[in-house]
């Protein structure tokens, strides 16, 4: 053996003797006593003992592990005894004058010099700035991230090859909720204080948050995306750079993902959630009590929306003119038109699809079955709405049906046959009944608006007219084919 080491083992061995009759000493002493006595003179001791905490916790913390450990060798009688002795052993109303001693002091140091503590801090902090390697703290940072990730990768396969330990930890889980629920409990009945003082000290909580500053903040993340955004297309050369990377890690996603697994699991998700809700509902139900109290909940908030919509709307409409104009402006201007006319085309497909699938009586495709859904669904509603509509909406409906139709026969060049089509497709029983139905009441109500009867007339005698010769056309078609 050195003599360094000779050394060593000797200042050990006189710490143990030492702590020994140290111990010995503290436990026929009063603490607080003893602890004055030790602490009196020029406090070179006290600063000591601060600067020593960190290390003398540490190995308090070391020193009751280890005699833990050896605890589990004792017999029982003699370990229980121990641990009666020990645990009641400290004052708790000590720990409650230490936590106000270190108040008092951090408060007077902050209201006489709150700046020295705050250099300290950053003296300590800019000195180990200076001296650390960054790039080797990187690394070393990176390989401990990886060992603790590695590690606890293989903590968890010992634990798959133990389910009996696997499960008995899951157990936990219960048990520490049901504990948690208890102090959620507790804590609300102590939160149960009258309504306006619980009010007050809320607000007066609210108040006191820098919103300012927290508007700065907001600033600043505003602005840290804004410059994220400028920069992927600086990056990108004009074009937006993240579209690259976003694809390559979609694709690397939808690569390793199982799909039919993925969609298995989202439809459990679904039947769960449904039934979990359903058992919910069908339980609130149960109670009238309980459903009355809910619907009256729903129907505030109901009124609260409705609320806040209308006082949105009277805000706008208080807003004036020239600058709902602007707001219109600004708001069509930075719409993009195109990205509109694909989505209306490519909900004109949708519609198409879904009405051919009807007509010709094939099952729709999965693609299609939503637009079906949505027009079964639209149907009551539609039908109840033109229930209620009064005369003077009906005109305006028919009116802008009539600006429709001749806006598109304007548009259709003549003999694509579009006129032909319409007449064929239409239904002649309908049609019909349609004028015999409503003959009288149209002789009445033009009889009240001669103007509209001329107009009527007149384009009646037309469409005749129209008619008869398109009729003495097909006749003459019709003999010239025979002849030949």
């Amino acid at each position: 053996m050195s003599s360094y080491e000779e050394g060593k083992r000797v200042g050990v061995e006189t710490l143990r003797n030492g702590l020994a009759n140290m111990l010995k000493v503290i436990g026929e002493r009063d603490p607080q006593e003893l602890a004055r006595e030790l602490l009196d003179g020029d406090g070179r001791l006290s600063e000591v003992l601060l600067e020593s905490l960190p290390v003398l916790s540490q190995t308090l913390l070391e020193a009751a592990r280890t005699i833990l450990e050896r605890m589990e060798n004792l017999p029982p009688e003699r370990a229980a005894r121990i641990l009666a002795r020990a645990l009641p052993g400290a004052d708790g109303s000590l720990l409650g004058e230490l936590i106000n001693s270190f108040s008092r002091l951090l408060i007077r140091l902050h209201e006489e010099r709150p700046e020295l503590l705050v250099e300290e801090q950053v003296d300590f902090f800019s000195r180990a700035t200076q001296a650390v390697d960054f790039g080797k703290l990187r690394k070393v940072l990176n390989y401990r991230a990886a060992d603790r990730l590695e590690g606890l990768r293989r903590e968890i396969e010992v634990l798959g090859d133990n389910p009996v330990a696997l499960v008995n930890l899951f157990s936990v889980v219960a048990p520490a909720a049901n504990q948690a629920l208890q102090v959620l409990k507790t804590l609300f009945k102590v939160l149960d204080l009258p309504a306006e003082a619980m009010t007050y000290a809320l607000f007066n909580i609210l108040e006191e948050v820098d919103w300012k500053e927290a508007a700065e903040v907001i600033n600043g993340a505003a602005a840290f995306l804004v410059n994220l955004h400028r920069g992927a297309y600086i990056l990108g050369d004009g074009s937006l750079y993240a579209t690259g990377p976003f694809s390559r890690i979609a694709s690397d996603l939808v690569e390793g993902i199982d799909g039919p697994l993925l969609a298995e699991a989202l439809a459990a998700l679904g039947e769960e959630g449904e039934a979990m809700v359903s058992s919910l509902v069908e339980q609130a139900l149960r109670d009238a009590d309980l459903a009355s109290s809910l619907l009256e909940a729903a129907a505030s908030l109901a009124n609260s929306s409705l609320r806040a919509l209308a006082g949105i709307m009277e805000s706008y409409s208080a807003i004036p003119i020239e600058v709902r104009s602007r707001m219109r402006e600004a708001f069509a201007r930075n719409l993009d038109a195109e990205e509109l006319t694909r989505l209306s085309r490519s909900l004109a497909s949708l519609l198409r699809g879904a009405r051919l699938a009807g007509e010709t009586g094939r099952p729709a495709a999965a693609e299609e079955r939503p637009a079906i859904a949505w027009r079964e669904i639209m149907e009551p509603l539609r039908a109840e709405t033109l229930g209620r509509l009064g005369p003077l909406e009906v005109a305006k409906r028919f009116n802008d049906l009539l600006r429709v139709v001749n806006r598109r026969l304007r548009e259709i060049p003549a003999g694509e046959g579009y006129a032909a089509a319409l007449l064929d497709s239409l239904d002649r029983s309908e049609l019909e009944n349609l004028f015999r139905q409503s003959g009288s009441r149209l002789r009445e109500a033009l009889a009240a608006r001669p103007e509209t009867a001329r107009a009527m007339v007149k384009g009646i005698i037309t469409i005749i007219y129209q008619g008869f010769r398109g009729y003495l056309s097909s006749l003459r078609a019709g003999r010239r084919g025979r002849r030949r």
